[in-house]
């Protein structure tokens, strides 16, 4: 599912479509995230999280947590460290100014760069186990 996220994301920006590449780079990224967290059944995410336990699946999680959240366990579970996350927020944010009316519009070098930025984050999350 990533791969052809992230296929989808170089396609929109091959046609000049930046803020879709951005919300469709994003989704990739946060399929792989989610199927991280969710490796080892949830064990992880309630241990830390124990209000989370009534979430039994990473598809009732990903509909009842926001995403700045998610990223906030996976640093506590050890699949990112504090400035990862702290970047990766700044990341969402991003996505959500392109994702939801704004008057940011990114620009092509813009778009390269913050799909650059998390294939590698995602390279990078892909050798993290729990």
């Amino acid at each position: 599912m990533q791969e052809s996220l992230f296929r989808d994301a170089l396609l929109c920006i091959e046609r000049g479509v930046f803020r879709a590449a951005h919300v469709m780079c994003w989704a990739a990224f946060m399929d792989l995230l989610e199927q991280k967290l969710s490796s080892d059944n949830l064990v992880a995410v309630h241990t830390m999280r124990p209000k989370w336990k009534k979430y039994k699946t990473i598809e009732e999680l990903r509909e009842n947590i926001v995403e700045f959240q998610l990223l906030d366990a996976a640093r506590d579970v050890g699949l990112l460290s504090k400035t990862t996350a702290k970047t990766l927020q700044g990341l969402l944010s991003k996505r959500n100014e392109c994702a939801h009316p704004s008057g940011y519009e990114p620009d092509l070098n813009e778009s390269l760069g913050y799909v650059s930025e998390l294939i590698a984050r995602s390279k990078t999350l892909q050798s993290k186990t729990l």
